[in-house]
C-alpha cells in the first residue's frame, strides 16, 4: 500500500467531521454531556471509599445518611447526560448525513452521460443507501462510543492511579499490546468494508436489472439464470460478511484475555501482604469498582472499531463519487432564443479510443426551419449524433455550431433550453400527468397550456376520460399507461417547451396507426417553426423531410431529398428497397414538413 492509500482512510474521516461544523453548538452540547456522564461513572466508582469506610468501617451516621441521596442523584444525572449525548450526536449525525445525501444526488445530476454509461445504477443506488447508512453509524454510534468511554477509560484509570500506582501500571502495561491489535483488526475491517460494499452494489444492479427486465425474463424462461446469478452475487455478499464477523468475534476475546493478565497482576500484587496493610478497604473496593467499570467501556472501544471501519471505508467511497467531474460548462455566451441553424464541421467521437471512433469526420448543415432526417444501419452512429447537440457527450475533434457559436461556448442551461426531445424511449416519472407534462417549468405554465399541449399531442382525449384527469398519478416511468399514451404525453412535454430546435428519435414508434396520423399532422404545425433532427428507423416517414442524410459506419454517405436519394440508386435506395420489400408496401405514412 502506498502512503497516498495509508493517509486516505483518516482523509475520509477529517473530510467527513468538516460536514460537523454548521452543527458544531449541538456538538459541544453532545460532547459537554458524554464528559459529564464519563464522570459519573468515575464518580461512582470513587463513591465506593466514603461508602465503605464512612458507613461500615466507621459508622459515620452523616456519611449513611448522604450516601443514598448522593447514588439518586448521580444516576439522575448519569442518565439525562446519556440522553442528551445520544440525542445530540444522532441530531448531527442526521442533519451530517441529510447534507451528504443532497450533494450526492445533486452531483448525480452534473455527471457526465459517460459516467453513466460506465457504472450501473444499482451501484449508485446502493451507495445512496447503504454506504450512506454506514456513514450514519460511523458518525453517531461510533463517535459517541469513542468520546464518551474514551473520556470514561480516562477516568476511571486517573481514579486508580490517584488510588494506587502501582496497581494501576499492571493495566497500563498491557495497553501497548491491545492498539498494536487494534490496529492489525482495524485493516482487515476496513478492507472488508470495502468489498461488501461493492457486493451490495452487486446485488442491487442484479435485483435492478431482474425487477426492470421481468417481463424478458417471464417470457424467455431466465428465472433459473436470474436465480443463479443473484445466488452468486449474494452468496459473496454473504461470506465477506461472516469474515467481517469473524474478524470482530476473534479480536473481542483477543483484546479480553490480554486485558486480563493485567487484572490478574493487579488482583495478585493487591493481595500482598504490603499492600493490604497500604490501602483502607474502602480504597481497595474503590479501586475494584473502577477496575470493573473499566471493562464495558473498553468492550465498547473495541467492538465499535467495526462500526468506525465500515463508516470510513463508506465515506471513502461517497468522496470517491464526489471528486468525479461534472459535465463541463466553460461556456459564457447566453443565448435567449435561437434561430436553429445547426452546424457539424468535420466531427469525429469515440465512446472508447481503444475500439475507435463512432463518428469520423461528420459535417452537415440545417437551416432554421429545416427538417432533416438521418437515417442508417443500427450502430452508424444516428444517436450519437444527436446527442452530441445538447452536449450530452463531447467530440474529440471537430466542432458543433448553434447560430454560428460554437456550443461549448454557450453556457449548458442556455443551450439544452433551445432543445426540445422525444426519444422512442420515453422517460415518465412516477408522478401526476401535469407534472410529467409541465417538467422543468413547474411555477411557470398553467393548467390551460398544459391542456392545450396535450390536445396538440392527441393525448387529451384518453387524459379526460381518467378518473383525476391531469392529477392521475402514472406509476414508474409510466407503467400505468399504454406505449401509445406514455409516447403521446413525451410529445406534449416537447410541444410545451416550445424550443426553437426539436429532435425526434423515432417518436411516433409506440403509436398505433390512428394515433399516428393525428401526432403526424400536430407535429407538422411544430416542424414548420422549428429547426428538426429526425432519426428514422421507418423510411415511410421522413420522405418528405428537407434533407436526408444517410449514414453508414460512423460516415456521412448520401445527403439529399427523397427523390433525388431514390435516384442515386445508393445506401438510401438499398435501405429503401430492402425495407419495402419486406413489408410488403409501396409506399408508407409520409411525415409532413
Amino acid at each position: 500500500m502506498s502512503k497516498r492509500d495509508k493517509s486516505k482512510p483518516a482523509s475520509a474521516y477529517w473530510q467527513l467531521l468538516r460536514y460537523t461544523r454548521p452543527h458544531l453548538r449541538m456538538l459541544v452540547i453532545a460532547a459537554v454531556a458524554m464528559a459529564v456522564f464519563a464522570a459519573s461513572d468515575t464518580t461512582f466508582a470513587w463513591l465506593m471509599k466514603p461508602l465503605l469506610n464512612g458507613s461500615f468501617v466507621h459508622r459515620n451516621p452523616t456519611v449513611i445518611a448522604i450516601m443514598p441521596v448522593a447514588v439518586i442523584v448521580l444516576f439522575l444525572v448519569r442518565g439525562s447526560s446519556g440522553f442528551v449525548s445520544q440525542y445530540g450526536m444522532s441530531d448531527v449525525a442526521r442533519r451530517v448525513i441529510k447534507q451528504l445525501r443532497r450533494e450526492v444526488f445533486e452531483h448525480l445530476l452534473v455527471l457526465p452521460a459517460r459516467d453513466y454509461d460506465r457504472t450501473s445504477p444499482g451501484h449508485l443506488l446502493s451507495l445512496m443507501t447503504y454506504n450512506v447508512e454506514q456513514v450514519a453509524e460511523s458518525s453517531s454510534q461510533a463517535v459517541t462510543v469513542m468520546i464518551r468511554d474514551t473520556l470514561t477509560v480516562v477516568g476511571l484509570v486517573g481514579l486508580m492511579f490517584y488510588l494506587s500506582p502501582i496497581l494501576t501500571v499492571f493495566l497500563v502495561v498491557v495497553g501497548p499490546f491491545v492498539a498494536l491489535l487494534i490496529r492489525h483488526v482495524s485493516r482487515r475491517f476496513r478492507r472488508y468494508s470495502r468489498r461488501i460494499q461493492d457486493s451490495m452494489g452487486d446485488v442491487s444492479h442484479v435485483t435492478e436489472q431482474a425487477i426492470e427486465g421481468h417481463r424478458v425474463v417471464k417470457m424467455f424462461g431466465g428465472r433459473d439464470y436470474e436465480s443463479h446469478h443473484f445466488e452468486d452475487v449474494n452468496e459473496r455478499n454473504r461470506k465477506l460478511q461472516m469474515r467481517l464477523a469473524a474478524t470482530r468475534a476473534a479480536s473481542n476475546p483477543v483484546i479480553q484475555f490480554i486485558a486480563a493478565w493485567g487484572v490478574a497482576g493487579v488482583i495478585y500484587v493487591a493481595t500482598l501482604p504490603s499492600m493490604l496493610d497500604s490501602m483502607s478497604p474502602g480504597a481497595f473496593a474503590s479501586f475494584m469498582a473502577a477496575m470493573l467499570g473499566l471493562l464495558q467501556p473498553m468492550r465498547h472501544l473495541t467492538t465499535v472499531n467495526a462500526t468506525l471501519q465500515r463508516g470510513i471505508a463508506a465515506a471513502e467511497s461517497i468522496f470517491d463519487l464526489l471528486a468525479w467531474p461534472s459535465e463541463p460548462d466553460r461556456g459564457t455566451r447566453r443565448l435567449e432564443r435561437a434561430r436553429g441553424e445547426i452546424g457539424y464541421d468535420r466531427v469525429t467521437f469515440a465512446y472508447d479510443p481503444e475500439k475507435g471512433p463512432v463518428l469520423r469526420d461528420v459535417s452537415l448543415r440545417a437551416r432554421p426551419g429545416q427538417t432533416v432526417a438521418i437515417v442508417g444501419r443500427s450502430g452508424s452512429g444516428k444517436s450519437t449524433l444527436v446527442s452530441l447537440l445538447p452536449r450530452f457527450y463531447e467530440p474529440q475533434q471537430g466542432r458543433i455550431t448553434l447560430d454560428g457559436i460554437a456550443i461549448d461556448n454557450l453556457r449548458l442551461a442556455d443551450l439544452r433550453s433551445q432543445i426540445s426531445l422525444v426519444t422512442q424511449h420515453e422517460t415518465l416519472f412516477n408522478d401526476t400527468i401535469f407534472r410529467n407534462i409541465a417538467y422543468g417549468m413547474l411555477g411557470e405554465v398553467d393548467e390551460s397550456s398544459v391542456i392545450e399541449a396535450a390536445k396538440l399531442a392527441h393525448a387529451w382525449s384518453f387524459i379526460r376520460r381518467l378518473p383525476r384527469g391531469l392529477q392521475t398519478e402514472i406509476g414508474d416511468n409510466g407503467v400505468l399507461l399504454s406505449g401509445g399514451q406514455r409516447q403521446r404525453l413525451t410529445i406534449a412535454r416537447a410541444l410545451l417547451k416550445d424550443a426553437p430546435i426539436l429532435i425526434l428519435d423515432e417518436a411516433t414508434s409506440a403509436l398505433d396507426t390512428e394515433s399516428e396520423r393525428h401526432i403526424q399532422a400536430a407535429l407538422e404545425t411544430l416542424m414548420s417553426r422549428r429547426t428538426t433532427l429526425v432519426i428514422a428507423h421507418r423510411l415511410s416517414t421522413i420522405e418528405n423531410a428537407d434533407v436526408i442524410v444517410v449514414m453508414h459506419d460512423g460516415e456521412v454517405v448520401e445527403r439529399g431529398s427523397h427523390t433525388e436519394l431514390l435516384a442515386r440508386d445508393g445506401h438510401y435506395a438499398t435501405l429503401h428497397r430492402l425495407q419495402f420489400e419486406h413489408a410488403g408496401l409501396s409506399q408508407g405514412l409520409t411525415t409532413p414538413r
